[in-house]
């Protein structure tokens, strides 16, 4: 049977930001059938689309770098494809790219880049970094219905910079897990209030196995606000 794999490569800004997995799950698949392009389905009694999300993004979070993988039962142009899904998608959501890989080739992401700006300026958030950096545990505790997990985040902290105001971090991802970036921004002592109100995006997905390319959008500047 024909398998089409493509990696679509988009960005997520406005209201967009506010969408489930499972909204912007949906908004993909409708996307991709008003284009008119031969979504391939899973095989049984329950047949679903052949599209995922690499990396989901918590509610809330900008990104420069969504990542959705599909496949199509025929073969169509790239070039055609990439023109069809800018035409169906919000204009919240900008495909900037396409990559057509083997069938086998599934995405890895072993690191995000996530960059936050604070509405005011943190005097000693550099000092913060440094005491959560020397840690060899950072618990969290997430609130699950079944009952609170707690999670050593330390292990999937690889970086964390900042100049007072903007703080730049990556996170390590996997089978394993990862770490959320409100998270981070909780280890480091940060109020709810200054969490909430923070611009908070990821800018770059970094893909592990075959495919080391790292996915940076550049010049973000002009859409995201220097001041929250």
């Amino acid at each position: 049977m024909f398998r089409q794999r493509l990696r679509v490569w988009f960005r997520v800004v406005g209201d967009k930001r506010y969408l489930s997995h499972h909204d912007m799950m949906r908004l993909w698949e409708r996307a991709i059938r008003r284009a008119g392009l031969p979504l391939r389905m899973s095989q049984g009694f329950n047949p679903r689309p052949k599209l995922s999300l690499a990396e989901p993004r918590s509610v809330g979070i900008g990104s420069e770098a969504d990542l959705l993988e599909f496949e199509l039962a025929d073969w169509v142009n790239p070039d055609a494809v990439l023109g069809a899904l800018r035409r169906e998608v919000p204009p919240e959501i900008e495909v900037y790219d396409l990559d057509v890989v083997r069938p086998t080739d599934k995405a890895r992401p072993e690191a995000v880049v996530y960059v936050v700006r604070l509405s005011t300026p943190c005097p000693d958030l550099k000092d913060r970094i440094d005491r959560l950096l020397a840690r060899s545990e950072a618990m969290v505790v997430r609130h699950r219905p079944t009952g609170d997990k707690p999670l050593d985040a330390r292990p999937f902290i690889d970086a964390i910079e900042s100049d007072g105001q903007e703080v730049r971090m990556v996170l390590r991802t996997g089978p394993s897990g990862t770490v959320r970036a409100d998270e981070v921004l909780r280890l480091l002592g940060l109020e709810a209030e200054a969490i909430a109100r923070a611009d908070k995006r990821r800018t770059e997905i970094r893909l592990g196995g075959l495919d080391k390319r790292p996915r940076e959008r550049k010049g973000f500047d002009s859409v995201w606000p220097k001041k929250c």
